[in-house]
């Protein structure tokens, strides 16, 4: 009888071992999943990183095309005042300098 007392003793035990076994198999198998959706998220997080800093670059290569274009038109229209009269040309003033650079002495 004692042994038998023993036995379902051990029963319950091994049932318990394989209750706890299936269910950090279960947690194990979920956590997968999320490490799988956060390396996929993660991917496409640098993805984004990526084109915007393309973007990024390509907007300040035309910013900075812009400006030389800017740069080239005011210089034009100096040497084109400098022809036409000298005394207006030192009174126009640059389209993005200060004014005291536009000031005559």
């Amino acid at each position: 009888m004692e042994s038998n007392v023993e036995l379902i003793r051990l029963e319950e035990f091994v049932d318990k071992l394989l209750t706890k076994y299936n269910q950090l198999k279960s947690d194990y198998q979920m956590l997968q999943e999320t490490l799988r959706q956060r390396d996929a998220e993660c991917a496409e997080l640098k993805n984004n990183v990526f084109n915007l800093s393309s973007e990024r670059t390509e907007v300040s290569n035309r910013v900075s095309g812009l400006l030389d274009r800017i740069e080239q038109w005011e210089n034009e229209q100096m040497g084109a005042s400098v022809d036409r009269s000298d005394s207006s040309a030192s009174s126009q003033g640059s389209l993005f300098s200060n004014d005291a650079d536009n000031k005559t002495i």
